[in-house]
């Protein structure tokens, strides 16, 4: 097993896309990320990374922000993920933690740190949805936030990490809302005022994921989440998008209902582990 580096995004998905397009759905997030950094590359140098025997791709790697993003598997996956966790332990990079389907991230996690527990952040599913069930729709519609959104954006994104993931900062959170609301990203369900939001992120040449899913709890259990993802989904297979597809945490069981309601099928288990 050989591990190669590549410094160019472009000449890296070059690389693994025959590879990742196998599963789109499942690598969603490593092509996502490799694919907004062709078209925006970073200041801040990002890590790329593929294993590959007799010039065949077994596991392809990407960090950006410390937290190491793998995609693999099959009968290859454990002497691929070995070769992996050589090279870094050699690079000598900082990693905060690995995310990936279950297999591959937790068989490095333990070759990272052998002598500890794998420490599990967030048990994942990620679906896949290819055409929009018949759900009833709450009153309201759905429509394109824009600057006037902005403070309560940065509101609730704070209210959303706060309660699904991990504490940000408030300028953290407005950073997000105004390069999202730049981008055209950001979705709000409108019921005389806003009480739902949605995000849409990382498009790759099939699909595109939606995140930031985030209904206040004022306004819960009125069907306005099902009625914003539904529509915005609507949306999007309109726009000629095969495919939407999203990562839920598996201990919240009324979100990975909603979404199955909507549409969405499982097309695989992934799983967020830290390294503390």
């Amino acid at each position: 097993m050989k591990t190669q580096e590549y410094s160019c995004p472009n000449e890296f998905l070059g690389q693994v896309k025959e590879f990742l397009m196998e599963e789109e759905a499942v690598n969603g997030l490593p092509l996502g990320i490799i694919l907004g950094l062709v078209a925006a590359p970073p200041v801040q140098e990002s890590f790329l990374a593929a294993v590959t025997e007799d010039s065949k791709i077994r596991l392809a790697m990407v960090m950006t922000s410390g937290r190491l993003v793998l995609a693999g598997g099959g009968p290859y996956l454990q002497p691929a993920v070995a070769a992996a966790a050589t090279y870094l332990a050699r690079r000598d990079l900082p990693l905060s933690g690995v995310i990936g389907p279950r297999e591959p991230a937790e068989l490095f996690a333990r070759l990272w740190r052998p002598r500890l527990p794998v420490q599990v952040e967030m048990e994942q599913r990620i679906y896949r949805l290819d055409s929009v069930s018949p759900v009833p729709l709450s009153p309201g519609r759905l429509r394109l936030a824009d600057r006037t959104d902005l403070d309560l954006l940065a509101q609730w994104i704070q209210e959303f990490c706060s309660e699904a993931l991990t504490d940000i900062s408030p300028e953290q959170a407005r950073q997000l809302a105004e390069s999202s609301i730049a981008g055209k990203a950001f979705f709000l369900w409108q019921d005389e005022e806003a009480v739902s939001m949605v995000k849409k992120t990382r498009p790759t040449f099939n699909g595109i994921a939606l995140n930031l899913v985030f209904t206040p709890p004022r306004f819960r259990k009125r069907g306005y989440a099902t009625s914003c993802v539904a529509s915005l989904c609507r949306q999007l297979l309109a726009e000629d998008y095969k495919f939407c597809c999203l990562y839920t945490d598996l201990a919240n069981p009324t979100s990975n209902k909603i979404y199955m309601d909507i549409g969405f099928r499982p097309v695989a288990d992934s799983v967020s582990i830290k390294f503390t």
